[in-house]
């Protein structure tokens, strides 16, 4: 006999299991980061997108105040009695304004005020308010 040392026969052209299977975990790891990146990359679109919202919303509502407090303003208004203007907020973001004052058969007079806001990506943002202001408030 030979003094050989047992060795395990080697099989050439033949993958082992082991090997398939770390393959097989390895692109499964990486198809699952892939798809997190994306996920990851979509909620940071749809929080930019909610900030400008918020931002275009809190805007419109400080305006809309302000207009309440006094809503003749400068008392320039077009032929129809609209008083239309704009408000700029921040670089990116400009309210514009449509009041209209409608005299009331209570001897008053009901303003409507429109907001309105365009985004970046053109979608329009708006917000409706109104006052009533009895005669006995009404400036001359």
């Amino acid at each position: 006999m030979s003094e050989q040392p047992l060795r395990p026969l080697k099989r050439r052209g033949v993958f082992s299991p082991v090997l398939i299977e770390l393959t097989v975990v390895i692109l499964f790891f990486a198809l699952s980061t892939s798809i997190v990146v994306q996920l990851i990359a979509a909620a940071s679109a749809v929080s930019n997108e909610s900030r400008y919202h918020a931002r275009a919303l809190l805007a419109m509502e400080t305006v809309a105040e302000q207009i309440k407090a006094d809503p003749v303003g400068d008392g320039e208004v077009n032929e129809c009695g609209v008083r239309a203007f704009a408000v700029d907020c921040a670089e990116d973001l400009q309210v514009s304004c449509v009041v209209t004052g409608v005299p009331s058969p209570k001897n008053g007079i009901l303003y409507e005020i429109e907001l309105s806001v365009t985004g970046g990506d053109g979608k329009v943002y708006s917000l409706d308010a109104a006052r009533y202001v009895p005669d006995a408030e009404v400036a001359p």
